[in-house]
């Protein structure tokens, strides 16, 4: 099985950076190249094996090749990214929607708050794990490390959301966040996530759970806190035994110490009227 030739790869996607202010003739030199080591490494470790979307199978260093060269072009020719972006998405096949979402990541907020806008859309069209993740994590880099605050207020309006699907979205695009600001943000952090906690469903749990070992992980004491309110305000032992299944997804450490608040809190059962 032939290796990938390092240098005729940087020459193959210099050239293809060349047509990046030519949306249509960047996606045919795409095309080609993808098709190109589709046949020549026989899809020797692919970007992914699960998706629905058409795909090259493209293998990883190609893919980390052409996104290198796309990261140095968004600052300097904004226009021309922004056409890139929507024209690598409207190509509606694997790797282009994940370099659609890069690319996005890599520009300035300031320029990309118009593709921003597309976003809601973007997800609600997308089935595909990983390009969903994309648009959450990556796409949204430059705008977490520039304007975290910005990008607080779309996680919080998410959040807030009656529809789980909405809900995800936010949960997805919290936690890097998280990652990035850490410990002096926490109080804003419990603060944007109750909504979700509260309203907790199947859906969205997997996700919460996520967030709230994130959160642990950065301030155990004060995580525990903060659930410990919440508890004490749910007011019904339906509510409390959604929390319940909730927090069976903890590992044991977190478990062991809701255990002890829960036992610690007594929620009246609902009273029956009498006639």
């Amino acid at each position: 099985m032939p290796a990938i030739d390092l240098t005729r790869l940087k020459e193959q996607s210099s050239k293809l950076i060349g047509y990046f202010d030519q949306p249509d003739a960047f996606l045919h030199h795409l095309e080609n190249l993808l098709e190109y080591y589709t046949n020549k490494t026989l899809r020797l470790n692919p970007v992914t094996l699960n998706t629905n979307l058409p795909s090259y199978k493209t293998p990883l260093p190609v893919m980390r090749q052409i996104e290198s060269d796309l990261e140095k072009l968004g600052d300097q020719y904004p226009t021309s990214a922004v056409n890139l972006v929507i024209a690598l998405w409207e190509a509606n096949y694997f790797e282009a929607r994940l370099l659609s979402a890069f690319l996005l990541g890599t520009l300035q907020p300031g320029s990309a708050m118009n593709l921003f806008t597309k976003l809601p859309d973007w997800l609600y069209e997308t089935r595909d794990q990983a390009i969903k993740k994309a648009l959450l994590t990556s796409a949204l880099a430059r705008l977490r490390r520039e304007n975290p605050q910005v990008l607080l207020m779309l996680i919080s309006e998410w959040l807030q959301a009656p529809g789980p699907k909405t809900q995800t979205w936010g949960l997805h695009a919290f936690i890097p966040l998280i990652q990035l600001l850490g410990y002096n943000d926490l109080p804003q952090f419990f603060q944007i996530l109750r909504p979700a906690i509260e309203t907790v469903s199947p859906t969205t749990q997997p996700d919460i759970q996520d967030c709230i070992i994130t959160l642990y992980s950065i301030s155990p004491s004060e995580t525990i806190h903060f659930i410990t309110e919440i508890i004490q305000h749910s007011g019904n032992q339906e509510r409390m035994q959604e929390f319940s299944r909730l927090f069976r997804g903890f590992p044991p450490e977190i478990q062991k110490e809701l255990d002890l608040v829960v036992k610690q809190i007594r929620i009246p059962s609902p009273k029956i009227k009498q006639d």
